[in-house]
């Protein structure tokens, strides 16, 4: 613990970057969206299978976007970079402020899934990737805070604000918000040394090459094996989140228990992510990756059997778990794999396909819920896909295929 609040001390600059990064990603995250899912669909006159659709249309296109725009970060600087998403997720919010027509409202969610949901913990998690090494997994750690606390703090603040000034002038004032703090924040704390530090060597941006960093990937037989590990949490977390409201009265539990619980979940994403870091750095991230999805795996069997309302607090706490660990562990192991150097592109390849796996996740859940199919069988199939993900996972992890 004490190495660890030295480490804290000594990096504060680029660490409270990222933490802060992952903390403004929260504006493009469903569980802060779906605070408002209720006003868009009486605004625009739209019913849960429609807007999941759209919600879907705005997340695939986000993730066809994601490998195009990722990987800059690899080539020019980070203040650069880091300025342009957050411009960017300033503009989102402003769109969706002044939406008037679905369409309007279409684009704005684009822009949040782009910027928030996608670059903004992109640019906090490969910065911590490449500027570390040997405490690698402390900084992904620290940095991936601002995810817990966002899931923790903005909800309570939202939910105050739409009553007092709309949901219209919410999104007005998180688009205040990102202009005020976010942007002179940046220029500040990558400003003078820190910015020379943070821009990539000119050789070695110039030597970059996608299309062998993407062949380096596609032509691995683990990236297969892993691929569901990777993107059953996003698609799990993504469809049950949006549809909370309705889960919950399926599940005998009330919206004011399951907003209760979100502060359990942020502080089991907070805990486990402090601990994976430095398990990271002593163990690897090869050797902890299989394991990170029993947590979640064990609260969909909490919610399957629903016996009461602690379970309600059982299946958000070990969600948060799995949630915690699983953007560490991914962004290590990635350049465990392929390297440091390439991390940027790499990891917005995954990226890009988690968000892909979130983009269908509203579509068929909005229909399976318009369609009738009870809850618990929602969350079998859920069982049942960690389940085998986490055997293919294993099976990935066999030492002849890492020779």
């Amino acid at each position: 613990m004490k190495h660890y609040l030295q480490f804290v001390l000594k990096e504060r600059r680029l660490l409270s970057f990222g933490l802060t990064f992952t903390f403004f990603s929260s504006f493009g995250q469903t569980f802060l969206i779906s605070l408002f899912v209720p006003y868009f669909l009486t605004n625009f006159n739209l019913s849960n299978a429609a807007f999941g659709s759209l919600y879907s249309m705005a997340t695939l296109t986000s993730a066809i976007s994601l490998p195009f725009l990722g990987k800059w970060i690899d080539r020019i600087p980070l203040k650069k970079f880091s300025l342009m998403v957050a411009m960017a997720l300033m503009m989102a919010a402003f769109t969706v402020s002044v939406a008037w027509h679905v369409a309007i409202l279409f684009i704005g969610l684009l822009m949040l899934r782009v910027a928030g949901q996608g670059l903004s913990g992109h640019t906090a998690q490969t910065a911590m990737a490449k500027f570390y090494h040997y405490e690698r997994g402390k900084a992904l750690s620290i940095a991936s805070l601002g995810f817990p606390f966002g899931e923790a703090i903005l909800p309570l603040i939202i939910t105050a604000l739409i009553p007092l000034m709309g949901w219209r002038g919410a999104w007005g004032s998180i688009s205040i918000a990102v202009g005020v703090l976010l942007i002179p924040f940046v220029y500040k704390i990558l400003g003078g040394k820190m910015d020379a530090h943070t821009t990539p060597d000119p050789e070695e941006a110039e030597a970059s090459n996608d299309a062998e960093h993407y062949q380096m990937v596609l032509t691995d037989k683990r990236f297969y094996l892993l691929l569901p590990t990777v993107l059953l949490p996003a698609f799990w977390v993504t469809g049950l989140f949006l549809y909370q409201v309705s889960i919950a009265d399926q599940l005998g539990w009330s919206a004011a228990l399951i907003a209760s619980a979100f502060i359990g979940h942020a502080a089991a994403r907070t805990l486990s992510s402090l601990v994976i870091g430095p398990a990271i750095d002593s163990f690897s991230a090869r050797s902890l990756f299989p394991y990170h999805l029993a947590p979640i795996g064990l609260g969909f069997l909490m919610a399957y059997f629903h016996p009461g309302s602690w379970s309600a607090f059982a299946y958000m706490f070990l969600m948060g778990i799995t949630l915690g660990m699983a953007g560490n562990i991914k962004t290590a192991l990635w350049t465990e794999m392929y390297g440091a150097e390439a991390v940027g592109t790499i990891r917005s390849m995954f990226s890009s396909l988690k968000v892909f796996a979130t983009a269908m996740s509203p579509f068929i859940m909005g229909w399976l819920i318009d369609n009738g199919v009870p809850m618990t069988d929602i969350l079998l199939t859920a069982i049942t896909t960690v389940i085998v993900a986490t055997g293919l996972a294993k099976l990935a992890f066999r030492s002849d295929l890492w020779e």
